[in-house]
Order: C-alpha cells, then structure tokens, then sequence
C-alpha cells in the first residue's frame, strides 16, 4: 500500500506503536527474566503496568479516529526481539548479561520514543481530535522516564 498523506502515515506508525507497545509486554518481561541483578530485574518488571497503561492509551486513541485497532509489524522491533534472543543464550556472565539488558531496554525506548515523537508531529499537524495528542505525549514522558532509569543505572556502575 502506497502512504499518500500524512493521516495515511499517522496510521501505519499508530498501527506500528500498538505492535511496538505489545511485543514490549513480552520483551520486558523476558529482559526482567535474563537479568542477572534484581535491580535490573525491578527496572523491567516495573515498567509491565507503564506498558499496559500505554497500550490501553493507543487504544483510546484508535477509538477517538474510529480506527480499527490492529497492529502492523516492524522490521525494526523483529530485529530487537531476535537480538534479545540471541544474547540470552549466547551471555553467561552476570554483568555482561544486566548490561546487555539494559542496553537492549535503552535501544528499546529509544526507538519508542522516535514513534511516538513522529506521532506526536503528525497528530498536532493533522489537527487530530483530543486526547490523541495528550495520551501520545503521556506513552511519550513514560518512555523517557524509563530511559532515563535504565540511565541511571549505567551512571550509577561508572561511578561506584
């Protein structure tokens, strides 16, 4: 299908996040499973109701466009979930592993937060209906405030 307009494209990177936001579910939890530390362990199993939140935010938004709420999957989270899963059975160190951890939940937000930052651009210049813009802006600050823990924790081992 070819995209034509900028509502065509906001669909397909809504459609897109939903998916994103789904495989997170699983990508979290599996992370929370490999970690090695408890603390990367509470970074990830904290953030599943974040998730949840996020999802139910989407869906909101596909009922405010009357939107059919369905996914479209992404080159791009296939290949972060096929590089969780090789790093799970290829790591057997305890410090290597949380900080493979960390660095795939940090990729995993970063490109969660380009999707939901092109929505946002899209949304507002669309001119589309409230609370689409809001809840994107809130699925937006949650990610970053999880980026900014997965941060933290890096910080935190360079400095002790």
């Amino acid at each position: 299908m070819s995209i034509t307009s900028k509502r065509e494209l906001f669909d397909r990177e809504l459609r897109k996040l939903y998916h994103a936001e789904i495989e997170i579910l699983d990508l979290h939890s599996d992370l929370a499973a490999a970690a090695a530390s408890d603390e990367v362990t509470a970074i990830f199993g904290g953030h599943e109701g974040d998730t949840v939140d996020q999802i139910d935010r989407i869906e909101e938004i596909f009922a405010t466009l009357d939107m059919e709420t369905r996914e479209q999957g992404s080159p791009i989270m296939e290949g972060l979930i096929a590089e969780k899963d090789q790093f799970v059975l290829e790591i057997e160190d305890d410090e290597l592993r949380d900080l493979d951890v960390i660095n795939i939940g940090m990729i995993n937000e970063r490109l969660e937060i380009t999707l939901l930052d092109r929505l946002i651009l899209l949304a507002d210049e669309l001119g589309l209906p409230e609370p689409t813009k809001s809840n994107l802006e809130e699925n937006r600050s949650e990610a970053q405030t999880a980026l900014e823990r997965m941060q933290q924790f890096l910080q935190d081992r360079r400095i002790g």
